[in-house]
C-alpha cells in the first residue's frame, strides 16, 4: 500500500468487506468517498441539437477540413432552426392563446366586480344570482393553493431545463486556456473524446450562439406559461395546458432526433467536456493527522455547499410560483383575493343548509350564517 493512503490513527472499525475480500473500513470508505467527489470528471454532450452544435464547434476547431465544416455548418442550421421555431411557437402562442385568454379572464373578473359589488361592497343576493359563477369558480387563483402546486411543476419543468444549461455554460468558462497555436484541444478518455482546453473565441462562440438563445428561451417560455395558466378559465385546461407547454421545451430534442443522422448522433454521444481537476489530495500527505483532519474539513464544505444548492434550487422552484402568483402577475393586476373568500362563503353556506336539518333551533343557523357573512364584509379581502 502506497504511503500517505491509509490513516490508521487509531483501531477503525471493519464495516464491511471489498469485492476483492480485503476488510473495509471507515477510513477507507471516506477516501473512497473522496475519490468520487473530487476525482476529475466529465459532463456529456446532451443528446438534443444544443449537443450536436457543441460537438460541431469542437470537431471544427480541431480540423480544416472541408467535410467536417460541412458537417459543422449543418448542424448549426438545424440549430438555427430550431431556435426560429421555438421563437415563433412562443410568438403565436402568446398572440393567439394568452391574449385572448387574458382579454377573457379580465372580462370575467370585471363583471363579477360590477354585478356583485353593490356600492362597494359584496351583495350575496347578487352572487347566488350572478349568472357566470360556475365560470368564475374554474379561474385558478380562485383556488391557490391548487394553483400553486401547477405552478410549482411548471417551474421544476423549464428550471431543470435552465440548470442543465447552467451547468454546461460553467464547464465551458472553466476549461483551461490553450497553447497560442490551438483553438481547442482534445484528449481521448475511456472510449471518448474529451475536450480540456479552449481559447476565448470558441467559448464565446458557443456561449452567444447556443447558450444563449437557450437561456431565453427558457426565461420566455417559464413567463409565457405562467400567465396562460393564470389565464386559465378551467381546472381541466390548466391541467392539460401545463402538458401542452412542455412540448416547447423538447422540440430540440424532437429536431435533433428527425434531422441528425445516425452516425452523427453516435458521434454526439461520444463527446464529452471535461470538468475541472481538483488539486491537492489531502490523502497523498505524509502527516496523516493533517490528511485527516484536511479531508475532513474539505467533505463538510463540500457536502454543505451540495445543501445550499439544493435549498436554493427549493427555494426557486417554490418560491417563484408563489411571489408569481401573489406580486409579478400581470394577468388580473389588482386582484383583491375576493372570488377565493366569496366560493369559501358560498360552500360554508351551502353545508349549513345541508345540516339545518340536525339542527333542532333554526335561530342557530341564522345566527351563525350572518356570523360569517359579517367576518367576511369586515375583513374585506379575505374570509
Amino acid at each position: 500500500m502506497e504511503r500517505g493512503l491509509a490513516l490508521p490513527i487509531t483501531e477503525p472499525a471493519q464495516t464491511g468487506v471489498s469485492p476483492d475480500g480485503s476488510p473495509m473500513t471507515s477510513r477507507a470508505i471516506s477516501k473512497h468517498e473522496f475519490d468520487m467527489l473530487h476525482a476529475p470528471g466529465q459532463g456529456r454532450l446532451p443528446e438534443s441539437i444544443y449537443g450536436a452544435a457543441m460537438m460541431a464547434v469542437i470537431r471544427s476547431s480541431q480540423t480544416r477540413s472541408r467535410t467536417v465544416h460541412g458537417v459543422t455548418i449543418s448542424v448549426l442550421g438545424g440549430l438555427v432552426l430550431n431556435i426560429i421555431m421555438q421563437f415563433y411557437v412562443l410568438y403565436c402562442t402568446n398572440l393567439y392563446i394568452c391574449v385572448p385568454a387574458i382579454k377573457a379572464v379580465r372580462a370575467l373578473y370585471a363583471q363579477y366586480h360590477e354585478e356583485v359589488f353593490i356600492n362597494g361592497e359584496f351583495s350575496d343576493d347578487a352572487f347566488e344570482s350572478f349568472v357566470r359563477t360556475e365560470e368564475l369558480c374554474q379561474i385558478p387563483l380562485s383556488q391557490p393553493w391548487f394553483f400553486v402546486a401547477v405552478l410549482i411543476c411548471w417551474t421544476a419543468t423549464v428550471w431543470a431545463d435552465l440548470m442543465e444549461s447552467f451547468q454546461y455554460i460553467s464547464l465551458w468558462c472553466s476549461l483551461r486556456k490553450p497553447s497560442a497555436s490551438h483553438f481547442a484541444i482534445v484528449e481521448a478518455r475511456d472510449g471518448s473524446v474529451l475536450l480540456v482546453a479552449a481559447d476565448a473565441k470558441t467559448k464565446a462562440f458557443a456561449l452567444i450562439t447556443i447558450f444563449m438563445p437557450k437561456v431565453l428561451i427558457a426565461v420566455m417560455l417559464w413567463w409565457l406559461g405562467a400567465s396562460w395558466l393564470v389565464a386559465t378559465t378551467s381546472f381541466q385546461s390548466l391541467l392539460l395546458n401545463a402538458v401542452a407547454l412542455a412540448f416547447v421545451t423538447e422540440l430540440d430534442e424532437l429536431i435533433y432526433t428527425v434531422l441528425v443522422p445516425e452516425d452523427i448522433k453516435a458521434t454526439v454521444q461520444s463527446y464529452a467536456i471535461a470538468r475541472p481537476l481538483r488539486a491537492n489530495n489531502p490523502f497523498a500527505v505524509d502527516d496523516q493527522e493533517v490528511c485527516w483532519e484536511s479531508f475532513k474539513a474539505r467533505r463538510d464544505r463540500h457536502l454543505f455547499l451540495r445543501i445550499v444548492g439544493m435549498a436554493l434550487t427549493v427555494f426557486v422552484v417554490v418560491g417563484l410560483p408563489v411571489l408569481f402568483m401573489r406580486c409579478m402577475q400581470q394577468v388580473l393586476p389588482g386582484y383583491k383575493w375576493d372570488v377565493h373568500g366569496a366560493l369559501r362563503v358560498q360552500a360554508l353556506s351551502l353545508a349549513l343548509v345541508v345540516s339545518r336539518g340536525l339542527v333542532p333551533c333554526s335561530f342557530l343557523w341564522r345566527g351563525f350564517h350572518s356570523c360569517v357573512l359579517h367576518q367576511w364584509q369586515v375583513n374585506g379581502e379575505t374570509v
